[in-house]
Formats: C-alpha cells, structure tokens, sequence
C-alpha cells in the first residue's frame, strides 16, 4: 500500500508543479488544497483497509499538513486503541515514533512516553532513536543534567546501530563532547570528516575539541580554515557557521588579538557588551577603548531605564517596576564585571558550546519522506 499512496501523492505533486513550474510547497494555501485531495483519497482507503498502517501514517501527516495535530494525535491513538493486539511490533514502533512527534511541542512528557515504547519494541526507524536523543539532549540543555545528556549520548549510540548517517553520527560526538570526552569526539568527528570534505560543521567540532586538548596550534589552524554562512558545499542550514562560534574558541584560547578582530568584523551583528569583550580590550592594554565601549553601553542602559518609566500601558505598576528592575541589574551587572577586570584580574568565562542537528523525525513525512 506503501507504493500506491506515494505514487497518489507524487502524481498530485506532478500535477501542480508541471503546470506552474514551482515546488508545490512554496504556498502554503496551494499545499493545503492539494493535502485536502490527498486526504479525501486517504479516507476512503481507510473505508477499504482500516488496518492498513500505511494509510493511517499518511493521513496523520496530512492532517499535520493542514495544521490539525490534535487530529493527527486523535487518529493515531484510536487506531493503536483498536487494533494493537493485530499489529507487528514493528507497526506499532512506528506508529508510536509518529505520536510522539505529534506531541514534541516543549518536550510534552508523552513524547517520551511513546518514544520509549517504540524502543523496546525494537524500533527499526532510525526516527524513533534521534527523536529521543534529541529529547534528552534538549532536557540537558535546559538544565545541564548529566545524567539526560548521558541519555542522549545513549540513544544516539543506539541509533548509530540501526543507521550511521550524519546526523545520528554527529550527535552521538557532540554528547561525548558536552561531556567532555575530547579524545572520543575527535575521532568520530574525523571520521565524518573523511565521508564529508571540508565541512565547516566538522572542522569547527574538531577544532573545539583541540582547544580542550591543548592543542592550540591545531585549533587554531582549523578555526582559520573555516568559513563563516552557510556551507555551501553541504546546502544545509543547520551546518551554518556564526561568527561568535569561531571568535570564542579565540578567547577560551587566549588569543586576544584574533578574538578582538574577529569581533570587530561582526560588531554589526552581534552583542560586544559583553564581559569577555571588555576583557580582551583590558587584557591588551586598549584601555581607552575600554572605557568607551563601557560609557556607551551603560548610557545606553541608563536611557532604557528613562524610556520604561515614561511609557503609561503597562498593565500594572508591578509590570512596570520590573522591567525597569531589570535594566537596573543589567546597571548593576555591567559595573560589577567592570570592577573585577580592572581590579581582580577576573577574565569572563566562555564555554564552547555543540549542538545535535534538531529536525524533524516524523516517520511519515509528507515533507521529507514523500
């Protein structure tokens, strides 16, 4: 049945796409007109064949499509309600890989309840694996638990298993990076790096862990090899590179020169109030620099504080003094930082940061995987 409705699909595609020569989902009103035909086919399948899990998959993510998960959820869950006694572990794997997805909106905890059943039923989909890793990961993120990066670094590892594509590859060395397994994280970086050339998202994983191996000249080799956009050998947005990735692995380096170069090339686009900027400029003796670029960014506070105590629509007082007690702990924040550079010899600390490839895992992508 698989083959029938992809070809149904394909041919409304064709349908649209010969006649106006552009991607059927560059409109979005167009796209749900053509998922609402696709839809009424998928209904009278499911008349003929309600245990088919083809058509249920696909119904789900037109659903999706035209913007009605809680339909998608609906659907999915009466069909494993009905007839979950008759389907293979495999069927139910997938259909609890897409439920989750359904349900991935800030990490809602039956998105892991459902990942992990596909899991123990030995899930064959390579989805099933980086959907939880990239759960895990996320928890981690917003709270720096050990023990869910540790998880995810576990689900990646299982996913390598099933299939060792990029994405499942790369996430797997950026947990054992965020948990500071260099050695490790290098090697498979490496490794990617031999099937793809001179990606920058690689050079830079690679040039991250040399800078905590102390293997500065290394590091800093890498990091001038690499190109800052997107990676147009690669096509991909996730593989873009910003300009702060590369200037702070200069500062954890202490190369102070290049971290203020390379900040004043991207001054237009990025924040340099902050305390590791004000310190390469101490630490370099550019001390009058130093003291404009502080005045500047304390008038700058100082006028935002004017600005919320002479606007009337707040909702409350309440709402009013905190926005400007916000702004005065930035104040407060900024002269103490100032203090500990001059007169401590504090230098800020900057962590170098990676990330998995976040996406979509939806098995039965009307996106991707049609």
């Amino acid at each position: 049945m698989a083959v029938t409705i992809r070809e149904y699909w394909q041919n409304l595609k064709t349908e649209y796409e010969t006649a106006y020569k552009v991607s059927i989902f560059s409109d979005y009103n167009v796209l749900m007109q053509y998922a609402e035909r696709f839809g009424s086919y998928l209904r009278g399948l499911m008349q003929e064949h309600p245990l088919d899990v083809d058509v249920v998959c696909a119904l789900a993510t037109v659903e999706q499509v035209l913007r009605h998960e809680e339909n998608s959820i609906q659907l999915l869950e009466d069909f494993l309600e009905t007839y979950s006694g008759e389907l293979s572990d495999t069927d139910k794997a997938r259909v609890y890989t897409n439920l989750a997805f359904y349900y991935n909106d800030e990490r809602h905890i039956k998105e892991y309840d459902y990942l992990s059943v596909a899991v123990k039923l030995n899930s064959p989909y390579i989805e099933t694996y980086r959907g939880l890793a990239l759960y895990h990961f996320s928890s981690y993120e917003d709270n720096g638990s050990i023990e869910a990066l540790t998880k995810s670094l576990q689900a990646f590892e299982k996913g390598i298993s099933v299939s060792n594509g990029y994405e499942i590859s790369y996430g797997y060395a950026v947990c054992l990076f965020e948990l500071k397994k260099y050695e490790k994280a290098k090697t498979i970086f490496a490794q990617l790096l031999l099937k793809y050339p001179n990606r920058m998202r690689l050079l830079l994983g690679i040039a991250y862990c040399d800078v905590y191996l102390g293997n500065k000249k290394q590091a800093l080799d890498r990091l001038k090899k690499i190109k800052l956009g997107s990676d147009v050998a690669y096509y991909l947005s996730n593989d873009e590179i910003y300009d702060f990735e590369v200037f702070n692995a200069y500062y954890v380096l202490d190369e102070y020169e290049l971290f203020l170069e390379e900040c004043e090339k991207a001054e237009e686009d990025c924040d340099l109030s902050g305390g590791p900027y004000y310190f390469g400029l101490w630490t370099t003796n550019q001390h009058k620099l130093f003291h404009h670029e502080v005045d500047k960014q304390r008038t700058e506070l100082l006028e935002c504080i004017e600005d919320v105590k002479a606007v009337e629509d707040f909702d409350s007082e309440e709402e009013k003094q905190s926005y400007i007690q916000s702004w005065e702990d930035d104040l407060e924040a900024l002269s103490t930082v100032v203090h500990k550079i001059k007169h401590e010899n504090y230098k800020p600390v900057v962590e170098l940061k990676l990330y998995p490839i976040y996406g979509c895992y939806l098995i039965d992508c009307l996106f991707h995987n049609f």
